[in-house]
């Protein structure tokens, strides 16, 4: 085959042609081959269809990290219909309006999972007709009791639903994180999770031959940026349930991935370790990180592993990563910056009517290309609105551009708050204070004031067996950034609050200020 992908499917069958015999999936003990993932595939395909799962339909999947979810995942948006991810860390407000929202006609569930009952919950309140499968400890199989469901169903009957799907059907609907309002269902095309994972890895430059995933399968990140990026190059990926540092850095050392996706929180956590030597990690090749700003003395520490590292920005409208720093970027520019958009793509630093921003005046970052979202599901007034009126999308996120062509991420929009008239980027400030020697993580949210309106109030995670008061990082700060800018309060805790994504849940550290916090 040698045909650019076009649509999810046809990269399964590159990979089950051009190399049977090689590694597709890990998951503990179980090892899958192209042949056989796609064996798998192809029979659970064929139970969705006697199912009467159609074109257009939802499929949703509930379950951690695994080869499960990757079958299913594959096998559903081979014959047209559309996947879902559901996060066992949800609680059941949360499933109610996802599975009220989306209407999967089924949803497959691992259930009991760490003493939990998911199965029953999300009978009792899913829509009525919803189909339910049990999804066992053990991966779906070819021979499986899912999979004998579809035995009656024809080669012929397979091929014509997969022969009908476009380039522009919606593959997944991806929920994002709903830190302000109710979560929107993004709907990210075939297209644009192939020539995404296309594009980045043209950059990359590199062939990856394996990377790790205990990412949850409802995150852009887990689904696009880990898994189909390594699975486009033909690697193999190798699912662990959880983050849990010991068992994964067991796993790394068995399996010596060479790709890793990785965020400011799991650099905190990675370093935080005792007796931590990066050099170990040699095997690995490219490292990429984003989701925040990352304080460059990390990546000093991180470099050491000898990996290419690379900056990326991007968010679950733009199917993943949009931007990323080039090969031979310094530690600052990969620490200030995100890079340049990837191929195919177009950023742009620009206002609500389009008027594009001077180098180095602040704006909304807005993107458009291969990897942008067709649109919010069953939300046209929301679609609208995501999107400029000639096509831009509204990411939503603040930057500038520099001189050189790199952009410099200013933080959410929601999130820039005016103290004494001065704009103040909560991001410029939290990479401010991680400079501190003492500092593992900090955040930064706006509270009133009675002079200057708003003000900044830090939260900081000291390292292990640090001390830290406010009065030493008021004054750490003064010799950095403008006075205004500096928290006027602060909090020292033992451990931040993080959204499933991994981020810093923001909205977590604002309630437990109580009253004195302006935004919710």
């Amino acid at each position: 085959m040698g045909h650019t992908p076009a649509v999810v499917n046809d990269v399964l069958d590159k990979r089950s042609v051009e190399n049977p015999r090689g590694e597709a999936v890990v998951d503990g003990a179980i090892r899958i081959t192209n042949a056989d993932l796609q064996q798998r595939v192809d029979a659970v395909a064929k139970a969705m269809l006697a199912r009467g799962v159609v074109k257009g339909d939802r499929v949703a999947t509930l379950s951690p990290p695994s080869a499960d979810f990757w079958i299913l995942f594959l096998a559903a948006s081979s014959i047209g219909a559309i996947w879902q991810g559901l996060n066992p860390r949800y609680q059941k407000n949360e499933y109610s309006y996802l599975l009220h929202d989306a209407t999967p006609k089924l949803v497959l569930v691992r259930s009991p999972y760490e003493g939990r009952h998911y199965l029953e919950e999300l009978r009792d309140l899913a829509p009525a007709g919803t189909q339910f499968v049990k999804l066992d400890e053990d991966p779906l199989t070819a021979d499986g009791t899912f999979a004998r469901e579809g035995s009656a169903i024809a080669d012929g009957a397979l091929h014509a639903a997969r022969n009908a799907v476009e380039p522009e059907d919606t593959a997944v609907i991806v929920y994002t994180s709903g830190t302000t309002g109710k979560p929107k269902g993004a709907m990210l095309s075939h297209r644009a999770i192939v020539q995404t994972a296309l594009a980045n890895l043209k950059w990359m430059q590199r062939e990856i031959t394996c990377t790790i995933c205990p990412a949850p399968i409802n995150h852009v990140g887990a689904l696009n940026n880990v898994c189909f990026m390594t699975f486009a190059s033909g690697g193999r990926i190798v699912f662990f349930h959880k983050v849990d540092l010991a068992a994964l850095a067991a796993i790394n050392l068995r399996e010596r991935p060479d790709y890793m996706v990785a965020s400011p929180t799991a650099f905190a956590m990675m370093l935080a370790q005792p007796g931590i030597d990066m050099r170990k990690y040699d095997y690995v090749k490219l490292i990429v990180f984003g989701g925040a700003a990352t304080p460059i003395a990390y990546l000093r520490e991180i470099v050491k592993s000898g990996a290419q590292l690379s900056s990326v920005y991007g968010q679950t409208e733009t199917t993943g990563m949009a931007t990323y720093t080039e090969a031979d970027a310094s530690l600052e520019i990969m620490s200030e910056t995100i890079g340049k958009a990837i191929a195919g793509t177009e950023v742009r630093i620009a206002d609500e009517h389009g008027n594009v921003a001077a180098v180095g005046a602040t704006a909304e970052i807005q993107v458009k290309g291969v990897c942008v979202m067709s649109g919010y599901f069953n939300k046209p007034e929301a679609t609208r609105e995501a999107f400029t009126a000639d096509g831009w999308l509204r990411t939503g996120d603040l930057g500038y551009a520099r001189a050189d062509g790199n952009i410099v991420f200013a933080g959410r929009l929601k999130e820039m708050f005016k103290s004494g008239g001065y704009n103040v980027y909560p991001v410029e400030v939290e990479l401010a204070i991680c400079e501190h020697p003492d500092v593992a993580q900090a955040a930064v949210v706006a509270v009133p004031h009675a002079t200057f309106q708003e003000v900044g109030h830090g939260f900081v995670l000291p390292k292990a067996g640090a001390t830290l008061d406010s009065n030493a990082l008021k004054a750490f700060l003064r010799e950095r950034i403008a006075d205004y800018k500096i928290p006027k309060t602060w909090s020292i805790l033992p451990v931040f609050p993080f959204l499933p994504n991994g981020k810093v849940d923001k909205r977590a550290l604002q309630g437990s200020l109580g009253g004195a916090a302006k935004r919710g």
